[in-house]
């Protein structure tokens, strides 16, 4: 297995690329649930697998050093192959921090003591894209047809599932979902004929409309949903969990730290707690 990155504090730009290129983990070695990690070991922040492995290690590479020197302890970023491995090793809890929609967060709470700590101040939407020429208003004129939508574990697949069945679209009499691997994949659906439209998130839509050799457009958005967040489990105890939740926040206030996020794409992080992450909503059993 290939060694996981880990960020400590101040690397150099030449050190911090070597150990990227060294090999992001596809599969974190396991921890004890449970176990509170040593006080110089590594935390294992992992991130949910919305980009392939390498662009996550590129992407957020800077942002696990940022967090490397704020809490003066090494950090080691990590991934999996897809949606099933991370929600597995959520459960398992092998992850100290984590960053994951809100769909995965709303089931790993009832398995794992992760607490919410940041999310996106934007909220998460998804847009339903079709060529241009065709008109669209609503999921009713897709009766019938397929849509291409990401992995079926990802926010905006779950999301379309939720909105289909509150519309009684999910019957075979319906709109038929079909899951594809990557969001470019579901694109490219469209563009061939294989599927009607697609869901992409929204703050991807200007991304992957550029690339499309026809022209696609969105042509009405889902319902919104709050956006992606940090988690920390509570193993790691109450004085660090408070300064992470510092950390992304204030990051908001300082030129590195809008640096950072606006790297990601991020307009800024916002706190959450316990009692303010609604997590009802999101489970298919409030349906």
């Amino acid at each position: 297995m290939p060694p996981a990155l880990t960020c400590r504090p101040r690397p150099t730009r030449r050190r911090l690329l070597r150990m990227m290129l060294g090999g992001l983990g596809a599969a974190a070695v396991p921890n004890a649930g449970g176990a509170d990690p040593p006080a110089d070991a590594p935390l294992e922040l992992g991130i949910f697998p919305f980009l392939p492995t390498l662009e996550i290690g590129r992407q957020f590479g800077p942002l696990a050093t940022a967090l490397a020197d704020s809490l003066e302890r090494p950090i080691s970023l990590r991934t999996k192959a897809g949606f099933p491995a991370f929600r597995l090793a959520l459960h398992e809890a092998r992850f100290d921090i984590a960053l994951l929609h809100p769909f995965l967060y709303s089931d790993v709470v009832h398995f794992q003591d992760y607490r919410p700590l940041a999310r996106l101040r934007d909220d998460l939407v998804g847009v339903v894209v079709v060529p241009k020429s065709r008109m669209v208003t609503g999921y009713g004129d897709l009766r019938g047809e397929k849509l291409a939508v990401p992995p079926a574990l990802s926010a905006v697949a779950q999301l379309v599932e939720l909105e289909l069945r509150r519309a009684e679209l999910d019957g075979p009499d319906g709109v038929r979902l079909v899951h594809h691997r990557t969001k470019t994949a579901c694109l490219h659906a469209v563009v061939t004929g294989q599927a009607a439209a697609c869901v992409v998130p929204e703050f991807l839509l200007d991304q992957f409309a550029a690339a499309s050799p026809i022209a696609l457009e969105g042509k009405f958005r889902t319902a919104s949903i709050p956006g992606i967040l940090f988690v920390g489990h509570a193993r790691l105890g109450t004085a660090t969990l408070e300064r992470l939740q510092d950390t992304f926040v204030g990051w908001n206030h300082s030129a590195d730290g809008r640096r950072l996020l606006a790297g990601l794409g991020w307009s800024g992080l916002v706190a959450v707690g316990p009692d303010d992450y609604d997590t009802a909503a999101l489970s298919p059993a409030a349906e």
